[in-house]
């Protein structure tokens, strides 16, 4: 029975069923001009958004502005990727123009330099992101001004090809991409892994084409090991391995959402911060769209600038505004991860609090996910209604959509109630796992509650904020 046992283990989940054979996908997974045409298809579509971006006025709510670009990005990819996480994971990684682009350049010239130990770690990809949106709003106003999101797009295209220049293998997508980053933590949620098939065949082969390279595929350009992969983040479904791979054990399955958060090993405080930092962020953003909260912002802003006279008002004024969005981002994303550590260290006794920080935070991947979703529902609705009416004029014909604030406000609701209570289930799932005894489970839970609670509050209050 144990020699039964031990066999089933070195198989791993030899019995899940594999996407892959679905009609002839891997066929066409293993071709080796499927993944190329699909990223020059995608990076077509970057070239037409940057020209439209580039071709516009800079402020969307004066006349003249082509809003192409904003909507293209903000309304409808950012979104989609969003509400597409659940099924696909980081699929989008595998279409990536801007990653291609780094991989292009590799295969023209690069000195393939190893990247650098100490920053291997996902801190760069957090402080872009978080600095992103929360510059957004005042400093660069991407969602509304189209030269400055083709800048942006420009910005990372640059510096894709020039980590493609300097360092092997695809640094850029690994380390530094925050939208990959943001798919990588929220994959975990996914419903579909890429995994070797059996633990045993690949003790059992030699040469390991995944982690070398073969002639029908190149080496894993993250530095996974499908054998020992046990969560989604930072697989890129390249689909690499997939052609390398000469027993063909590698399998595409789909699975329960969130089986990583339970049967990941593996937490890093990087990572816990981001999932803090994503629900200040995007609760503070869905804040500033209600009137009443914007008020107190602003005027809180503007009773704390010095020198408001009407030499330096158009200035330092705006230049101080311009600060404290960062600041104000900077400050709650350290008090939200703060306020986590405080609660674990209080209910957990005897055990190292940042270390049942950076466990427990995962729990909140969840709530992290909602909170996101919920501040792009409006621009997704906004963006689909967008590409029917464009559609419409084309064939003649007038749809117009109006969007309903209270529909929206009311599925925004429901997805934070809904992530308030996966956040609590992921939570007990988690500290099931991680403690010997069942006290500790209680203070885990009321580690995680206590926060999980302080964030529904605060989202409940904005939500039910006025829109104007």
């Amino acid at each position: 029975m144990n020699q039964n046992k031990n066999d089933t283990e070195n198989n791993g989940n030899n019995e899940k069923s594999d996407l892959l054979d679905v009609y002839f996908f891997r066929n066409l997974v293993k071709n080796r001009f499927f993944k190329p045409a699909v990223n020059l298809i995608f990076f077509i579509v970057l070239l037409i958004i940057l020209y439209f971006g580039l071709s516009s006025e800079p402020d969307l709510r004066f006349h003249g502005g082509i809003p192409f670009a904003t909507t293209m990005i903000w309304d409808i990819w950012h979104p989609l990727l969003a509400f597409t996480l659940i099924l696909l994971g980081r699929l989008w990684c595998f279409a990536c123009p801007i990653g291609a682009v780094g991989d292009w350049t590799q295969s023209v010239f690069s000195l393939k330099k190893k990247y650098p130990e100490k920053y291997r770690n996902l801190w760069i990809a957090v402080i872009l992101f978080l600095f992103i949106f929360a510059a957004e709003r005042h400093l660069f106003m991407f969602t509304r001004n189209p030269p400055n999101t083709a800048l942006l797009l420009l910005f990372f295209t640059g510096l894709a090809v020039v980590m493609g220049a300097v360092y092997e293998k695809r640094s850029f997508c690994r380390y530094i991409c925050p939208i990959g980053l943001v798919l990588g933590v929220f994959s975990m949620l996914s419903a579909i892994e890429l995994r070797c098939k059996s633990k045993k065949t690949c003790q059992e082969h030699n040469i390991k084409e995944c982690v070398i390279g073969s002639e029908a595929g190149k080496a894993c350009p993250v530095g996974e090991f499908p054998q020992t992969m046990e969560r989604n983040n930072y697989c890129i479904m390249c689909m690499e391995c997939v052609k390398s791979c000469s027993k063909n054990n590698i399998r595409l399955s789909p699975r329960l959402p969130g089986a990583d958060l339970v049967n990941s090993r593996k937490a890093h405080l990087d990572e816990a911060y981001l999932v803090h930092g994503i629900i200040v962020i995007f609760l503070f953003v869905m804040g500033m769209e209600r009137l009443q909260f914007r008020n107190v912002v602003i005027n809180f802003v503007k009773s704390i600038a010095p020198f408001d006279t009407v030499v330096f008002r158009d200035f330092f004024v705006n230049y101080w505004r311009n600060m404290w969005a960062i600041l104000i981002f900077a400050a709650l994303t350290l008090g939200a991860a703060g306020l986590m550590y405080l609660s674990a260290r209080a209910s957990i006794p005897g055990k190292s609090t940042r270390q049942k920080f950076i466990e427990l935070s995962y729990a909140f991947i969840p709530l992290s996910l909602s909170v996101y979703l919920a501040e792009n529902t409006f621009r997704l609705l906004k963006g689909l209604f967008f590409i029917t009416e464009t559609i419409g004029k084309f064939f003649g014909r007038v749809w117009e959509f109006a969007i309903n604030f209270d529909t929206i406000n009311h599925l925004q609701l429901i997805l934070l109630f809904a992530g308030f209570l996966f956040t609590l289930w992921a939570g007990y799932l988690i500290s099931k796992k991680l403690p010997d005894s069942k006290n500790e489970i209680q203070h885990s839970m009321i580690a995680v509650g206590i926060t999980a609670v302080v964030y529904l509050f605060i989202g409940v209050k904005i939500l039910t904020l006025p829109i104007i």
